[in-house]
């Protein structure tokens, strides 16, 4: 089964596992783990621009399904990602990624002053790959909990059931805005305004 998922979800996934394993286990601390710039530019700790992107959290049903929805949606855009220059394949989706991820680095200051947010990107970036592949799909038929529903109003929903059951939100709420920045960008300006602002490079 893990060998037949796709390249960029199969790599994500596992190091995601193994990661979230590794600290849960005490093989190393989440501290080492989570992003500070402070320690990636005075300490060279360059580790901490990938890092935060796997580790989940702490061993709870929250974080299973967590990696649940990394792995489904992850393998559910990466399937039929936007096409910026490479046919809509796996070269797109490492380019949404790759933006998705400095996008997020540069947002986050920002959302730390109007919500909580902490410097763990997984779930962010699982939820820019939700948005995105919502918008990709937007009447695919979905559900959550058993709740059908179309895929534009899943990313949503899921916010709404973190609110109501008192879990944190900011994280999913940083993912769907980074993700609503990539749609715009690769989706409505170059209708709107004629113009291709998003390449993928020819070395991917």
């Amino acid at each position: 089964w893990f060998q037949s998922l796709p390249l960029v979800t199969r790599y994500w996934f596992g190091a995601a596992v193994l990661v979230t394993c590794g600290a849960n286990f005490g093989f190393f601390s989440p501290m080492k783990l989570i992003y500070t710039w402070d320690n990636i530019w005075e300490n060279f700790e360059i580790w901490r621009f990938l890092t935060p992107f796997l580790f989940v959290g702490k061993f709870d049903i929250n974080t299973l399904f967590a990696l649940y929805m990394l792995q489904s949606f992850s393998q559910r855009y990466e399937s039929e990602p936007y096409n910026t220059g490479a046919g809509g394949g796996t070269a797109d989706y490492i380019f949404a990624m790759m933006f998705g991820m400095a996008s997020i680095f540069l947002t986050y200051p920002l959302m730390g002053m109007v919500l909580p947010v902490a410097p763990l990107f997984a779930r962010t970036l699982t939820f820019f790959v939700i948005y995105t592949w919502s918008k990709r799909h937007p009447t695919a038929p979905t559900s959550i909990w058993g709740v059908q529903l179309k895929a534009i109003h899943l990313p949503f929903a899921y916010v709404v059931l973190s609110v109501l059951m008192g879990n944190p939100y900011g994280d999913l709420l940083h993912g769907i805005a980074v993700g609503h920045l990539f749609y715009f960008l690769v989706d409505v300006v170059p209708i709107v305004y004629g113009k291709d602002v998003l390449h993928t490079p020819q070395f991917l």
